[in-house]
């Protein structure tokens, strides 16, 4: 995490927190009402268009797809650019594919995976970026489904002293 974010977080007075919804593709009714606030927000304050959503929020989370755009808020991209990500990527990040076909999936060479992991080291300027990159401009919570357990495993960017492999959690 980097001092920028942990001044903010430190720093006395309330702080903004965006929660994201899933919804699949749906998400992207969530990414056009974002990129309305975001254009807003660079009028009301006075800011070009190198603002983004996650200068203005301490914290952003979300679940399923909500915990994809919460991501691309975080890493610092413009709503246009998640907005033009789902535009570019949607079908194939929503295939039709079966049932059994989602659960033969290896997990790093879904098709959603491999997008994102390409669109997040471009973003953060790294290669193999992590939920503990130094250079996210936000802090970050995904809450996502363990399919092993089939229960909810929330992942974020906070450093816990006493659980220190969160930071080195992948992104993807």
């Amino acid at each position: 995490m980097n001092q920028k974010i942990i001044n903010r977080i430190q720093s006395p007075g309330p702080k903004k927190i965006l929660a994201c919804d899933g919804g699949g593709i749906l998400g992207l009714m969530s990414v056009e009402i974002l990129l309305k606030i975001e254009e807003d927000l660079r009028k009301n304050l006075d800011k070009g268009p190198e603002f983004v959503l996650a200068d203005y929020f301490d914290f952003v989370c979300g679940t399923s797809t909500g915990a994809i755009i919460a991501t691309c808020i975080a890493s610092g991209m413009s709503m246009a650019g998640i907005r033009q990500f789902y535009l570019d990527s949607g079908k194939q990040m929503f295939d039709k594919a079966s049932l059994f076909k989602r659960l033969q999936y290896d997990y790093n060479s879904e098709p959603l995976a491999k997008l994102l992991k390409e669109a997040l080291d471009a973003q953060l300027n790294e290669q193999d970026a992590t939920l503990g990159s130094a250079n996210l401009r936000s802090l970050l919570m995904m809450v996502m489904r363990n399919a092993t357990a089939d229960s909810p495993w929330p992942s974020a960017t906070i450093h816990l002293p006493d659980i220190t492999s969160r930071n080195a959690m992948a992104v993807i």
